[in-house]
């Protein structure tokens, strides 16, 4: 491993599930920046062209798709294509999700389900699909993307917190299963970010207040506060990691 720059991916290609999402943008980019071969797929087709012509911009190669990423087989056609392009597949960041806030006593099951599929479905039909193309190369680096409320009872989260625990349940599961075959998974579990799935959050004064007062640094995350740690963990830096949750929450869980 290379001390000297640990956050060089210029030999390295990565899938990005859920990329043209508010903090999938910054770290797109960013993989871009440090020289990755880049595959994005969403199912927000207009949103993912923006973001294929943000990559082309540094020079490297692009592949995307519109993926439902909810639906098996459209995610493995996806995963084979990108890995016939780039010839294997070194990296997948799982950043789909979604969120639909309610009280739980009028959630209505559909919104339920809806939301499971969307935040813990997903996630595993891509793992599931990618992880047997780095099984048979012997190396990959997942990075799942949870959120403190599958840490904690929110309020009105009644499907989204159970969805992102069941991720942070399924990266330990795979990296128990797939560590042995070179493949290192783990967590992330963002804080309040700033981010459009937040802005109306953000709109109330006294729920910022309230959020604030659990966050020792003081402030909401800026979007682009999870591109450090996911390089990091995408990186032969962090090698020895695997199974884990990183917290990056402006210190809330520990308040």
């Amino acid at each position: 491993m290379s001390v000297n720059n640990p956050f060089d991916f210029s030999s390295k290609s990565v899938v990005l599930t859920g990329a043209a999402g508010g903090l999938g943008q910054p770290i797109v980019q960013a993989f871009a920046e440090a020289g990755a071969d880049i595959a994005l797929c969403d199912v927000n087709e207009k949103a993912l062209n923006i973001a294929t012509e943000g990559v082309k911009r540094f020079g490297g190669r692009v592949v995307a798709g519109k993926v439902d990423l909810c639906v098996p087989k459209e995610v493995e056609v996806f995963a084979q294509s990108v890995c016939n392009t780039f010839q294997k597949i070194d990296i997948l960041v799982n950043l789909v999700g979604g969120i639909i806030r309610k009280p739980s006593i009028d959630y209505p099951l559909e919104d339920w389900q809806r939301i499971i599929d969307i935040n813990l479905k997903a996630c595993w039909v891509c793992c599931q699909a990618v992880g047997k193309i780095m099984i048979r190369q012997k190396y990959g680096r997942i990075i799942n993307f949870s959120s403190n409320a599958g840490l904690h009872g929110v309020p009105g989260y009644p499907a989204y917190s159970p969805a992102k625990a069941g991720v942070i349940a399924l990266t330990r599961v795979l990296a128990v299963e797939w560590g042995p075959f070179g493949i290192c998974t783990n967590a992330l579990s963002p804080g309040f970010t700033k981010t459009p799935f937040n802005a109306e959050l953000l709109e109330d004064p006294k729920r910022v207040e309230r959020i604030l007062m659990r966050m020792p640094l003081g402030q909401v995350l800026p979007d682009d506060a999870l591109v450090g740690p996911t390089l990091f963990l995408a990186s032969d830096a962090a090698r020895w990691i695997n199974g884990h949750t990183l917290n990056v929450d402006s210190g809330y869980n520990i308040t």
